[in-house]
Order: C-alpha cells, then structure tokens, then sequence
C-alpha cells in the first residue's frame, strides 16, 4: 500500500508541475539519432571534416553540434577503434544533456544491477545480455564498468585544445564518496592528436570496512594522413577495495527500530575487516596502418596533384600487452575459539584452509598480443559495397601463482593462435551489415570458434525512419586458464572442463512515431561454467535457454517526460542461470528551459525487479556464486534529482535511495549481505573547456 501510495504522490506531483503555464519547452532527445554500441547506423555528415582525409568523412561523426551545449561547440570528430584491425568506428560523445546524474551511479550501468554498495565497488549486471565474455583474467570482470581498454577509448582529432573536467561527491568526512575525472586533448597540427585521461576514485563507504579506492591514469594519441593512421594508448590503472564479507544482521536494515538504541550504517555488524582485494591493470597499445590507393582526380583537371586520395586496401598491425595482477590479503588474523578449534578470525567463515599462514593469495598475469591485418576498403569504387578484413593474431599468455605444495610460485605459460575475417557493409541506407568470424588455429585455443553477425536496414514511413536490426552468433569457446587451474588458501581446483557452446538470436524494431524500441532474443548455453552454492566452480553439461524481450518507451506531454525500460527474463535452469523475470528502470521528470541558457531536468527515477536468489558475492574468489538462502528484488532503489546545464557546464544534486524513507520494511539490499547506500545527498558537475 505504501509503495503504490509514494509512487501516485509523486505522478500527481508532475501532473501539477506540467501545467505551469510560464515554462519553454524543449522537446526530449529522440532516441531514434544516437548511436548505440551496437548499431550499425552511420550518422550523415554535417560540416566540412578539417585535417582528415575525404574518405574519414563517412567514417566518423561529426561532434559541432553534440547534446553537450545548447551552442555549437569547437568542431571535433570522434571514434574508437577496433584493437584487432584499426579500423576506426563511429562513436558518440560521453556528453549527455539529460540524465547526467544517472551516469554517476553503479545503477546506471544497465536496467538491474548487484554491487556492494559503494562506488567503484564490484558489480554484475542482472540481465544476462548485458554481461560480457568471460576475460582471460576472470578477476577483472567485476570491475569491467570501471576498466579502461583501448578498443572503448574515444579518439578524437580537434581544431581546438579540448577539455572535460567531472567531480561528484556525497557523505560526510567519515563517509564520503568522491570521484574526479578529467580529459586534455589538444591536436599538434592537422593530423596528430594527443591526450591525457584521469580518473581518480575515493569511497570510504557507509559501512564499516568497505572503502573503495582507484587511480585511472591513460595517455593516448592518434595520427591520421592519407597514407598512415596510428593509435596508441597507455593505461595505469589499480583498484583496491576493503571487503567485510557483508553484514551479519539484517534487521539494522529491515527493521531498525527493533535495535532499541540509536546507530550509524557503520555500526552495523559485518564478518570480517582488515581484509581487501586489490586488482592492477596496465595495458600498452599500438596500431597502425598503411593505406594503397590513387588520387581521384577530377576528369577536368589538368593537374596530378588535385582531388582527394581514395584509399583501396590497407596494411595494418596491432601490438597490445597487458600486465595484470590480483591480490587478496587479511589481516583479520586474531585467533579465536570455534568448536574448540583455534583459528583466525577470517578463517571461521570458510570450510577449507589449504595453508596455515595469514591469507596472503596473488596471482600475476601477462599477455603480449600482435595481429596482423590486410584490409580491402569499401566504396573507393562505386560498385564496391562492402569492406573485407583478414587478420592473424598470436597472442603469448604467462601465469604465475602460489605454489600448492610449498611457498614457492607456479608458473604457467600458453599460447594461441587466430586467424580471422570481417565482412562488413557501413555505407548506404537500404542495407547494413557487419559480419566477422574467428577460428582457434594452433596452441590453447585450438578449435575455438565465433561467428557473428549483425544487419540493420529500415524504412521511410510518413518522413520518419523506422529501423530493423538483427544479431545473432555462434561460439565454442575454450575455458580459461584460471577456470581450470586455480590455488588459494580457501579455494582450489583442478579440472578440465569442455568447451562451452552459446548460440544467439535476436532482433530490433525502433517505432519513431511513439518513441518505442522492441528487442527480443534467445540463447542457448551449453557446458556453462558457473559457481555453485557451495562456491565451488562447475559445469552443466544439459542445455540452458535463456529468453529476454525488453520494450523501451519514452514519453513526452509538453514538459513532462517518462522513460521506461522494462525487461523480461526467463531462464530454463534458475538453478544455474538466475535471473529476476521482470526488470524495470522508470524515469519522470520535468524537462524544460527556464532563461535562455539554463536547462532545468527535475525528476524521480526507480530500478525495480521482482524477487529472485540473486548471485551472491565472495570476497575470497572475487566472483559471483549461486546461492539458495535469500531472496531479494520487489524493492525500488530510487532518486530524487535535479540536473542543469549552463552553457559548459553541467551540475546536478540527488537524493538517493529516498524509498527507504516511505516504505518499510527496509529491503534495499541488492545482493545477499549487502545493502546499497542508505538515504544521502550526492551532488555533482562538469564543465567543458573547448576555447
């Protein structure tokens, strides 16, 4: 009754607000013109491209005019690039003009998400489509949200030095999250680009032994001529984040009044402290190409000189090496008395003790990459309508991790060889297609497959463009390394498991007219590598069938605005597969300018999903296990917000988790032992310097 009263308190509250007659309407973003990661769209060319090649024109988006200010801002392109080939991608700006606020948060990282509470924190995403490929380094996965890697950087090439400096902060001294990033960018003359990334973390958290802390440092650069194209870019990059195993006593969340006696979310009880993980990631990358090709000369012109260089095939080879590292280490070490058994303090919430020692667990991790590439580019005749990409990868693997026999390291070395191909079609508007195929040849991968596919075309329907897409692939993948090898002193195995099979299909419909995209797919999986209730590693070698459909419908009356995602899930074994049958992410807000260069975004947003055993978390293997204890979901985790915009600068405040006032029991809990923040003010800005 109290949920469904707080959410008619706050419709009824918008309903008023739309009708306040003195407001400037600007009408919301249109889904249908942004660029997804997975979209095959090519935005048309707006302005005139300065210091890149003709053919670069219809290659990469033209960022004058991004949602970033209400005024043009310094013309600038944007990319990423593909790590294997080089070739470079349309990408869109990380500047939004709406919904800011909601980029800052673990939750906006996809329409349900588990993490532990702080920012920064390891997290998993509760759709199963929106979770990657297993790494070859599995301890980076929960952490993939704040990764930096190459092929997801934004190269940029700008008339004017550029730069973005961000900062959110929320919590008091003893509390306080806070989050500075920043970007340089600047072009040293026509072709050459160089830039500096900065992303710096604190969370000292709401509960007792959860502070989180990164350091983000990335150089990269581009150089872009008719004949040549470079990427380089250097990443330094540690996460180290306190783990207390979650808390022990729920009732300080569900039912706090029950404790008779006043506290802090830091006085909550928890298992353990003294006890954290740290992860390192460097990573060293380069790519160049060298592009064959003529000089379009114009058939009235006299001069060899003149007309634009059209570029037919290209050469091109990518080096990448990674240096990664994953420790685990205790001092929660005072002994104490269980069963009549002595034993330190950690060490009584786990069934195995392999060493005697204080957990002390490392692994180190390397990977030396090269590929070679040879490249036929499309459209440098009209009669050639699509491009093709052959590649060679070799890639050079070295593990080293505590012996199990002594103190002494063990140390593994693999390699593999790929070969590869992309077929792809990124021109036109009837037909798009990008279809790309790798096959394990030699070493460790051997008989690894994956074959995908995506294709988008549409239609003009009363001047408005309705698209259709589609996706599917086909993967026999070959476990990692650290999947069938691994030594701890709480955790060990040695298997040989079989190769895991996935196959996709699923589809895209976007229906300009009411704002609403439709996706639908199912998968099936089989031999999946998962960590039972007991968190010991498995396979299932039966099939498993996973079926998502997910409606995304915006809705605008005036200044009003109401966006929705909801997700339906359903998974042919939840005891291997968990997943919340429904998911939605629901947004209401006020959208309106209130001077001439002021916007003003004032709304109320919520994540919700229906009750499931959501995975549970172990600090010990830093994975996500399946677990039969607790159910949690039927509970929004919602804000309270207020985004602006002036000019450059974007700046919003929040009131975060505000449900947890209005709705008892308490039950904001997103994994099993872990709560998210309790109610706090966060507040945040960025500014844009590009002049």
């Amino acid at each position: 009754m109290k949920q469904k009263l707080f959410i008619s308190v706050f419709i009824w509250s918008f309903c008023i607000a739309v009708l306040y007659p003195q407001a400037r309407i600007i009408m919301p973003d249109s889904i249908g013109n942004q660029v997804t990661t997975d979209s095959l769209v090519v935005p048309q060319e707006t302005q005139q491209q300065v210091g890149q090649s003709s053919q670069l024109n219809h290659l990469i988006q033209d960022h004058g005019a991004e949602a970033d200010s209400l005024q043009k801002l310094a013309q600038m392109t944007i990319w990423t690039i593909d790590a294997r080939t080089g070739d470079r991608l349309p990408a869109t700006s990380d500047t939004l003009l709406h919904n800011y606020q909601h980029t800052t948060l673990p939750d906006g990282e996809s329409v349900a998400m588990g993490f532990l509470g702080p920012l920064g924190a390891p997290s998993i995403s509760k759709i199963f489509t929106d979770r990657p490929e297993t790494e070859q380094f599995v301890f980076n996965n929960p952490y993939l949200s704040y990764l930096k890697k190459p092929e997801e950087l934004l190269f940029v090439n700008t008339r004017v030095p550029y730069a973005r400096l961000d900062y959110q902060r929320s919590g008091n001294k003893q509390t306080r999250e806070e989050r500075f990033g920043g970007r340089l960018t600047s072009n040293f003359g026509k072709s050459l680009n160089i830039g500096l990334d900065v992303d710096l973390l604190n969370a000292r958290g709401f509960y007792n032994s959860q502070s989180v802390k990164h350091n983000n440092f990335s150089l990269f650069g581009n150089y872009l001529s008719d004949r040549f194209e470079g990427h380089a870019f250097m990443n330094l990059g540690k996460i180290s984040n306190y783990e207390n195993g979650g808390i022990t006593d729920e009732t300080f969340i569900t039912d706090p009044e029950s404790i008779q006696q006043s506290f802090t979310p830091r006085d909550i009880p928890i298992r353990f402290t003294d006890t954290w993980n740290t992860v390192g990631n460097n990573r060293f990358f380069i790519t160049g190409r060298y592009n064959l090709g003529y000089k379009d000369t114009p058939k009235d012109s006299l001069s060899r000189a003149t007309g634009d260089f059209i570029p037919v095939a290209s050469l091109g080879f990518s080096s990448q090496y990674t240096q990664q590292f994953r420790r685990f280490l205790s001092h929660d070490t005072a002994y104490v008395n269980v069963d009549g058994v002595q034993m330190q303090n950690i060490d009584r919430f786990y069934t195995n003790r392999y060493y005697n020692e204080a957990v002390d667990d490392s692994i180190h991790y390397t990977s030396f990459k090269n590929t070679a590439s040879l490249s036929l580019r499309e459209g440098f005749k009209e009669w050639v309508k699509f491009g093709l990409t052959a590649f060679l990868e070799y890639d050079l693997r070295n593990y080293s991790m505590r012996d199990t026999v002594g103190t002494n390291r063990m140390q593994h070395r693999e390699s593999a060889v790929t070969i590869g191909g992309i077929l792809n079609k990124q021109q036109g508007d009837n037909l798009l297609f990008n279809f790309r195929a790798d096959l394990g040849v030699l070493g460790v991968n051997l008989g690894e497959f994956r074959a995908m596919g995506d294709a988008e075309t549409g239609f003009n329907l009363a001047e408005k463009r309705v698209s259709l897409s589609a996706e599917a692939y086909i993967k026999n993948l070959r476990p990692k390394y650290l999947q069938n090898n691994y030594y701890s002193k709480y955790f060990k195995w040695n298997h040989d498991f079989g190769d895991i099979r996935r196959v996709y299909l699923g589809g895209n419909l976007f229906i300009p007219f009411t704002n609403t995209k439709l996706s639908a797919g199912v998968e099936n999986l089989q031999n999946w590598i998962y960590f039972d209730q007991n968190k010991n590693i498995v396979q299932e070698s039966e099939n498993i069938q996973v079926l998502t459909a997910r409606v995304d419908q915006n809705i605008s009356l005036g200044i009003f605005n109401w966006d929705n995602q909801v997700v339906y899930q359903t998974s042919s074994n939840q005891d291997v597969v968990p997943l919340p049958e429904l998911s939605f992410y629901s947004n209401m807000y006020l959208k309106t300018r209130i001077v001439n260069e002021l916007t003003l975004q004032f709304g109320i947003d919520a994540h919700y999903h229906t009750k499931y055993f959501v995975q549970g978390y172990e600090p010990a293997l830093l994975q996500f296990y399946n677990q039969k204890e607790k159910e949690i979901g039927n509970y929004p985790i919602s804000t309270v917000y207020m985004n602006m915009h002036l000019k450059q600068t974007r700046f919003f405040v929040m009131l975060y988790n505000v449900a947890s006032r209005v709705i008892k029991p308490q039950e904001y809990f997103s994994l099993p032992g872990y709560p998210v923040n309790p109610f706090i003010f966060k507040m945040g800005l960025s500014v844009n310097l590009h002049n």
